[in-house]
């Protein structure tokens, strides 16, 4: 029995570590779930953003203040998002950046008009692209 132990430690290692170490998490996000998150990201902070102005006149660099405003924005940061905001001086003006791990985007207002709105495919997989943007008139 001995001499067969090696054998059979060798054998448990296979099919029970190995199988342990290499499974799926089941319970994560897939690539095309991801990316609706950054698009759902950005069009809600943009939706808050119109809010805020309407309510106090000008729009905020602060994350905190759109959280608040927007049902499902902390939800959608939660997936690991990167944002930045940065609002004018005046504060007429504000640009939104969403960096997740298949999407980057870039919104940007002056007043009420859209001036920026971009979206590039980080990493491709899936399921996940950009939306068609409608042609803007000019």
């Amino acid at each position: 029995m001995r001499r067969f132990a090696p054998l059979l430690l060798i054998l448990a290692v296979v099919f029970f570590l190995v199988p342990l170490l290499t499974r799926s998490h089941k319970g994560s996000l897939s690539a095309k779930e991801k990316a609706t998150r950054a698009l759902s990201a950005i069009a809600r902070i943009d939706a808050a953003e119109r809010v805020y102005t309407g309510a106090r006149g000008r729009y905020t660099s602060h994350l905190a203040d759109l959280v608040t405003r927007s049902k499902g924005l902390g939800d959608d940061l939660a997936t690991g998002l990167t944002v930045e905001l940065d609002v004018s001086s005046d504060g007429h003006t504000y640009l939104a950046q969403v960096a997740g791990e298949f999407l980057g985007l870039v919104r940007a207002r002056t007043g009420p008009k859209l001036s920026t709105d971009t979206c590039v495919v980080l990493k491709k997989a899936s399921g996940v692209k950009c939306p068609v943007a409608a042609p803007r008139v000019k």
